[in-house]
């Protein structure tokens, strides 16, 4: 694997749709069945639906997490969070790279399990808060993480649309 990705991990997620706020979560484990055994979901109400359907889910009740959730690299699942909060997910056992950004504010809330992460030295990852500027380092070092970065066959996947039931939350 490379040290950097082809393209910006921002720029190809915004140009994908996602232009306004970004909440999503690297989970270890890519077996996605347990996965969502874990969060209770129930599989027979979950839509395989592209990136640009999933997004049309995200102005629904926060109130209620709403996942579009599958493969990201081997060992790893992603988890977009188009409504909820990320670090509402319980997941005991596994690690989870959580990150919101809040473009209204122009900041983001980054991955505090990275920093203790080796080979991440190059990058200018200045603490877990930041601007839209420390976005591409942050993300270029999860996809360093979980051996693989944003591209364009990751945006053009399927994956799970899924709502996470209250009793699968941490909070």
């Amino acid at each position: 694997m490379e040290l950097f990705p082809e393209e910006s991990q921002w720029g190809l997620l915004t140009a994908a749709g996602l232009r306004g706020d970004f909440q999503a979560a690297w989970i270890e484990g890519d077996d996605i069945a347990a996965i969502t055994a874990e969060l209770k979901i129930d599989p027979t109400a979950t839509l395989e639906c592209d990136l640009a359907t999933a997004l049309r889910w995200s102005s629904t009740d926060a109130r209620t997490p709403i996942l579009w959730m599958g493969e990201h690299a081997p060992g790893w699942t992603f988890a977009l969070v188009l409504a909820g909060a990320a670090s509402d997910l319980s997941l005991p056992g596994r690690r989870i790279f959580d990150f919101c950004y809040v473009r209204e504010i122009d900041e983001f809330y980054g991955i505090a399990g990275i920093y203790r992460e080796e080979g991440l030295d190059d990058l200018d990852l200045n603490d877990d808060q930041g601007d839209e500027d420390d976005l591409d380092p942050h993300l270029i070092a999860v996809g360093r993480i979980t051996g693989r970065f944003i591209d364009r066959d990751w945006l053009a996947g399927r994956r799970t649309l899924c709502r996470v039931p209250v009793e699968a939350r941490t909070s």
